[in-house]
């Protein structure tokens, strides 16, 4: 049944169901030389949609030092991914599990070459998960060449602290980061910024800052996306994601409304500056 959906849906587009796909070459990545075509049509998607985010959002890994090679790894693999894709920076290898070449079927390149028509159709997001895989993989990759840059991991260390100010904040940037780049922000009243940036982090830390806790996550998610906003309004998506890949988020004296602005502020003063590499 669903093969039959994706065909009736390929042929509205006047998709060819048995088109071959063109080569494609690409100055940022590159794959290993007599690659098979499976790997090749797949770098083909993965370029694509580089230059989809490229024109909807502007430029990512700009200022990446060099080629990033793709690999594909099977489960007997060292390299094998713990998640569908992973970056290795010190490598500038991108590694998908080679399970994902199976994905790349026909209509995937005709749904690859725009950024947000994918993410506004959820028949599509459902028929084709591994744009969406590749779209992850890719911004993963812009955030990490960034942190490498200044001697730093993405996410942050933090992350990983069982103090509340230090995982917090950091948690907050990763949440922000991953609402920044899809279609639909949540909804909530801004006026209550009480409630998601509070001024003191002691009803947290009393209820054990469990991240299923509905108010630990309204601050996390909700918090994080709206420190974003502004900075994204002003200076676009991979700029602000690779500013804060390379500026922690540190909340200081438990009180993460004021730190939100002394971030928000230092950020617009190196975002305008340019003071970002």
């Amino acid at each position: 049944m669903k093969a039959l959906i994706v065909t009736l849906l390929l042929a509205a587009m006047g998709v060819s169901v048995g088109r071959e796909v063109s080569e494609t070459s690409t100055e940022r990545f590159m794959i290993r030389p007599r690659a098979p075509s499976a790997e090749r049509r797949f770098l083909q998607v993965v370029v694509m949609r580089e230059v989809a985010i490229n024109n909807a959002l502007g430029p990512i890994l700009e200022d990446a030092c060099t080629k990033i090679t793709l690999e594909f790894a099977v489960p007997e693999d060292a390299s094998y991914p713990r998640d569908a894709a992973a970056y290795d920076p010190s490598r500038h290898t991108l590694t998908f599990r080679r399970q994902l070449l199976g994905w790349v079927g026909h209509g995937v390149q005709s749904w690859a070459r725009a950024y947000w028509p994918y993410y506004k159709n959820d028949d599509m997001r459902a028929l084709l998960p591994v744009i969406e895989v590749i779209d992850d993989a890719l911004w993963m990759t812009h955030l990490q060449e960034a942190a490498h840059r200044k001697g730093l991991t993405w996410p942050h260390q933090e992350c990983a602290s069982l103090d509340i100010q230090k995982r917090l904040g950091c948690e907050m940037l990763v949440s922000g980061a991953w609402s920044s780049r899809r279609p639909a922000q949540p909804m909530f009243n801004t006026n209550r910024v009480d409630m998601f940036w509070p001024d003191n982090l002691e009803e947290l830390r009393a209820r054990g800052w469990r991240q299923g806790d509905a108010v630990y996550r309204d601050v996390q998610q909700l918090g994080g996306s709206m420190l974003m906003r502004p900075l994204i309004a002003e200076f676009g998506v991979p700029r602000v994601l690779q500013y804060i890949a390379q500026t922690p988020f540190h909340i200081e004296d438990d009180n993460v409304h004021a730190s939100v602005l002394h971030y928000q502020e230092q950020a617009r003063r190196a975002l305008a500056a340019n003071a970002i590499n």
